[in-house]
C-alpha cells in the first residue's frame, strides 16, 4: 500500500501569510458531518471536531493568526447548517476576505448519475481529483468519513456514482443506541503501522473486542466486496483484467486502507488538494 504522511489533527498551523508576489493565501476547507478540515496553500492539514462548541472560533483564529488579509476561503461542505453559520461569521468578522462556497457547477467533471446536483460535493471533488491524477484510467475512490462512499471514475474522467454505507462511528453508535446490552465504546484504536487484520480477535472472547472486530473487519470486508463486485463486472469478457487505481481517503481511511486486500493508495489530503486545485 502506498502511503502519504499527514499532519496531526491537533497540530498547529504554521505561518503562511501571503504567497510570493503578493497573492492572497487560499484556505481550503472541507466541512463534513463530524469534523472541519482545512489547509492554507500547501501547508499541512489541520482539523477540529464539530462537537466542540468553539470549533468555528478555533478555525478562524488559527487561519487569521497564520495569514494576512485579504484571504480566499474555498469551502466544500456536506453540512448545510454549519456551513451557513461559518460563512456568516466569516463575512461578519473578515469582511475583506473572499468567501466562496463550492457547488457542483464549480467542479469540471461530468456526473453520469440521476441527480448530479444532489451528489455530495466531497464525492465529486474526490472523483475529479482521481480523473486528473489517473488521467485515461478508470479508478475507485473510497472516502471513509461519517459515511463511507465507494465511488467509480470512468477512464474518460466521468463520475459514475458508487455505493454509500454507514461509517465506522455510525456503526458503533447504532449498536450502542439500538440495543439494551451493548455498550458505547471508543471508536479509536491504535492505528499504528503494526495494526492489521491479525490485530483483531476472531473469534473475540469479550463484548468490546467482538464489537471492534465486527465493525472494523466488517467494514473492510464490505468495501473490498463492493470493489470486487465492480471489478468483476468491468473485467467480464475481457481477455485480461483491467488495472484500476484505488484511493482511500477520509478520517478512518488510514486503518481501513491497511485492512483492504487490494493494493491501494492512502491519500489523506485528497479532497483538500482537490479544493486547492480548483484555483
Amino acid at each position: 500500500m502506498s502511503r502519504e504522511s499527514s499532519a496531526s489533527a491537533s497540530s498547529a498551523t504554521t505561518s503562511a501569510g501571503k504567497t510570493a508576489g503578493g497573492k492572497s493565501s487560499v484556505i481550503a476547507i472541507d466541512l463534513g458531518n463530524s469534523a472541519a478540515k482545512w489547509c492554507i496553500d500547501d501547508q499541512p492539514e489541520s482539523r477540529v471536531l464539530l462537537r466542540s462548541p468553539h470549533w468555528a472560533e478555533q478555525l478562524i483564529a488559527a487561519v487569521s493568526e497564520a495569514t494576512d488579509p485579504p484571504r480566499r476561503w474555498r469551502i466544500a461542505s456536506v453540512n448545510r447548517p454549519i456551513t451557513k453559520m461559518l460563512v456568516g461569521r466569516l463575512n461578519d468578522e473578515l469582511p475583506a476576505d473572499d468567501v466562496h462556497l463550492i457547488d457542483c457547477h464549480n467542479i469540471p467533471i461530468p456526473a453520469r448519475v440521476a441527480n448530479p446536483d444532489r451528489v455530495g460535493i466531497d464525492r465529486l471533488l474526490a472523483a475529479w481529483m482521481a480523473s486528473r491524477v489517473f488521467a485515461g484510467q478508470a479508478s475507485i475512490v473510497v472516502d471513509a468519513g461519517s459515511a463511507i462512499t465507494i465511488d467509480v471514475v470512468s477512464n474518460d474522467g466521468a463520475f459514475l456514482g458508487g455505493a454509500i454505507m454507514p461509517g465506522i462511528a455510525l456503526q458503533f453508535d447504532a449498536l450502542a443506541r439500538g440495543t439494551d446490552a451493548l455498550p458505547a465504546i471508543d471508536v479509536m484504536i491504535d492505528s499504528g503501522e503494526a495494526t492489521t487484520a491479525d490485530s483483531f480477535a476472531m473469534p473475540a472472547t469479550d463484548t468490546i473486542s467482538a464489537i471492534r472486530t465486527g465493525v472494523w473487519l466488517g467494514a473492510a470486508a464490505a468495501i473490498d466486496g463492493l470493489i470486487g463486485h465492480h471489478m468483476n463486472r468491468m473485467n467480464a469478457g475481457q481477455e485480461r483484467d483491467v488495472f484500476m487505481p484505488i484511493v482511500f481517503t477520509g478520517g478512518d481511511s488510514e486503518l481501513l486502507s491497511r485492512l483492504s486486500r487490494y493494493q491501494v493508495q492512502w491519500k489523506p489530503r485528497w479532497v483538500l488538494d482537490a479544493i486547492s486545485s480548483l484555483e
